[in-house]
């Protein structure tokens, strides 16, 4: 009796033991998954300061999935963001996709490299030229990626056909104009109120790209308009 008295408080003691250390390991689970999400908020924060026009509906994402072991090394390999809503000048619901390396945490943080993958849907292209030229109906964007040109059926009927060509030149892209056709004879821009420089960047826009990013190559592709971009060492804002 005695004997089976004594495995049983054995048994009770493991169980006890097994308890708390779950309970310890759970607590210091959740614990490390509410500073993990902190940190990740305080470098998401970072982003949206120092590239405002990326929009609201940013994801950032961290090389190795663990920023809070990051932070302690106050070194990130690699910060991945993505978003669909991206404002660039006249451009907007653009999608961004850019890569930040080896960004460096402290009173100030630095970024060695910048890459990113810009796409300008034909919708958005669309929505810029209206906002370029607010008097004129835009009836449908499409692209000729053989020619390398964007096409706007504009006026009346979509009966003018207006052609944009992506200018690379100082790191930025600007479409100009190629072209004004209606009923199919050549007819001057100035009738759509757009100079001979086309669409450039808004009056009051920012004159270099968040990051210290430059375009490197503008493609015409089906789907749109295709800028890639790098940048070299750059800060972000830690207030």
């Amino acid at each position: 009796m005695k004997h089976a008295l004594t495995k049983t408080r054995a048994v009770l003691r493991r169980h006890l033991v097994l308890t708390v250390t779950a309970t310890v390991l759970l607590l210091a689970v959740v614990a490390t998954g509410a500073a993990e999400y902190t940190v990740r908020g305080v470098i998401h924060g970072r982003v949206l300061k120092a590239a405002p026009g990326l929009g609201d509906d940013v994801a950032v994402g961290v090389a190795g999935g663990w920023a809070l072991w990051d932070l302690a090394h106050e070194s990130i390999p690699r910060l991945d963001i993505s978003s669909d809503d991206a404002q660039v000048g006249r451009l907007s619901q653009v999608r961004v996709r850019a890569r930040l390396d080896d960004v460096r945490l402290g009173g100030t943080t630095t970024v060695a490299g910048t890459h990113a993958e810009v796409t300008v849907s034909t919708q958005s292209l669309a929505g810029a030229i209206r906002a370029a030229v607010p008097s004129v109906v835009v009836a449908a964007v499409t692209t000729d990626p053989a020619r390398g040109t964007v096409l706007a059926d504009v006026g009346p009927g979509g009966l003018g056909r207006l052609t944009l060509r992506p200018v690379l030149a100082d790191g930025k892209v600007t479409l100009a104009v190629d072209g004004l056709t209606l009923f199919g004879r050549s007819v001057p821009t100035d009738r759509l109120g757009i100079a001979a420089g086309g669409l450039g960047p808004q009056a009051g826009a920012p004159k270099e790209y968040p990051l210290g990013l430059a375009a490197t190559s503008a493609e015409v592709r089906p789907d749109g308009l295709h800028v890639a971009l790098t940048g070299g060492p750059s800060t972000l804002s830690d207030t």
